[in-house]
């Protein structure tokens, strides 16, 4: 079988449309229109927190998840149609909740009906995802571990959506329901909890797993840490939610419970950076290619954010501090390492459009040679700069300092979006370089013996 047979038709769609809408929400940020010392529950800071959320991390996740679920459980996707019918309801979802918050902020011609309307739309996007990818998974056991820890973070994706469309009804119904207004009102962390926390992260661990290892040549079988990291990051989240939805409905307080669920979690964090670290000190591969060194920033900002939080927790500071860090865990770990992957992913998927139906008739050149990493290299270090600058201007509430890190890092990720659309563009006719020992292929299922003799990794 051919290599070229296990791309996913739809990924690059998903893909393409995360990068754009990332580089929309940072130029509201740039321009000072959405602004996060407004706080978070600022229309405007809500148009741009919904397009990174859901236009960029969302379909980000989504689209990868398409490729990489296949790849790890050795079968093919579920289905072909489910994709683009998720990715139309999750767009135009997302189309009509940006115009519901213009319509909270004042807006003519705008109608708060469009966030539930909205809401819905992205809400069964996500299930149609979900249930495809599910499906996948169901179809594969026993999963590997990096499986199952996607299978959680989907779980954690529909809480997400679902407690989504539960604040649109509170803005948009005449006469909310009590346990609405309160969830409203209160429950606004358990959200962000259960997006950032279960459905990014929870997934980023399990895809980062596999893929690290792979692109390291690293030693992929679990340890026990690795089982931790999923029971207590998971368990611990679950619990937090679980406590703090039952103190708003009970009207009671649960601070015991969701500190403890923050504990666990904090903890399962620790144990899968433990496990990253070991793959990078145990690689094979001694010369890091620059997506792997741009992960490991993106780890070390995690890690940063996770201390943080916990250190800010302890002394009484969370609130005054969850700006910052907020935005160290968003455009730091997460953005961080989706722009880190995407950087591997897109000139691995373009070879295989590309070169693939060559494999076994000729030399064909690199995945690295599709990419220019001294040239790319300066805007990766001048995003994660930015980021760092906008985390500082967030903890010292300086309005300027802030739109100038939001500047910087909007110019950074400009030009590491062209070099995706560079690397999407290659000469099919370009001269092959030498090629020495490459890495394996990632994003595609194993290639029979006959056809090893040469490889673009």
């Amino acid at each position: 079988m051919m290599i070229g047979a296990g791309v996913s038709r739809w990924t690059m769609l998903h893909l393409g449309s995360a990068v754009i809408a990332f580089l929309v929400a940072e130029t509201l940020l740039a321009a000072g229109y959405a602004d996060p010392l407004d706080g978070l529950r600022a229309p405007a800071t809500l148009v741009a927190v919904h397009l990174i959320t859901i236009g960029w991390l969302s379909l980000l996740m989504l689209g990868a998840l398409y490729q990489f679920v296949p790849v790890i459980t050795t079968t093919s996707l579920f289905s072909q149609r489910l994709p683009i019918l998720s990715f139309c309801s999750i767009v135009s979802g997302l189309a009509a909740m940006l115009v519901g918050f213009l319509a909270l902020d004042g807006v003519a011609y705008a109608h708060v009906a469009c966030l539930p309307i909205g809401g819905a739309l992205v809400l069964t996007g996500f299930i149609l995802g979900a249930i495809n990818v599910a499906m996948t998974l169901w179809r594969a056991r026993p999963l590997p571990l990096p499986a199952v820890f996607v299978a959680f973070g989907l779980g954690f994706l529909l809480l997400t959506g679902l407690a989504g469309l539960c604040f649109a009804l509170a803005f948009a119904l005449p006469n909310p329901p009590r346990f609405l207004l309160a969830l409203a009102g209160q429950g606004l962390l358990l959200h962000v909890v259960a997006g950032l926390g279960g459905w990014f992260t929870l997934t980023a661990m399990g895809v980062s797993y596999r893929l690290l290892s792979m692109f390291m040549l690293a030693p992929d079988e679990p340890r026990p840490t690795s089982y931790a990291a999923l029971g207590l990051t998971a368990g611990g989240l679950f619990l937090l939610i679980a406590s703090g939805l039952f103190g708003i409905a009970a009207e009671h307080s649960m601070a015991a419970y969701e500190a403890a669920g923050a504990l666990m979690a904090g903890t399962g964090a620790a144990f899968y950076l433990a496990d990253i670290v070991h793959l990078y000190r145990a690689r094979k591969r001694r010369h890091l290619e620059l997506n792997s060194i741009t992960a490991a920033g993106a780890l070390a900002l995690f890690t940063a954010a996770v201390a943080g939080s916990g250190v800010a927790a302890a002394f009484g500071g969370l609130e005054r501090f969850a700006g910052a860090l907020g935005y160290l865990f968003v455009f730091g770990w997460l953005s961080g390492l989706g722009l880190s992957q995407l950087y591997k992913i897109v000139p691995f998927l373009t070879w295989l459009e590309v070169f693939g139906k060559r494999l076994g008739k000729g030399p064909v050149p690199r995945v690295q040679d599709l990419v220019d990493e001294p040239r790319a290299r300066p805007w990766f270090i001048l995003y994660f700069a930015a980021v760092l600058l906008g985390t500082a201007a967030l903890v010292f509430a300086s309005a300027i300092l802030l739109r100038f890190a939001a500047v910087a890092q909007l110019v950074a990720t400009g030009f590491i979006a062209l070099e995706l659309w560079r690397a999407r563009r290659p000469d099919p006719n370009a001269a092959p370089k030498p090629m020495g020992q490459g890495a394996p292929l990632p994003f595609a299922r194993p290639i029979p013996p006959s056809n090893r003799s040469t490889h673009g990794g």
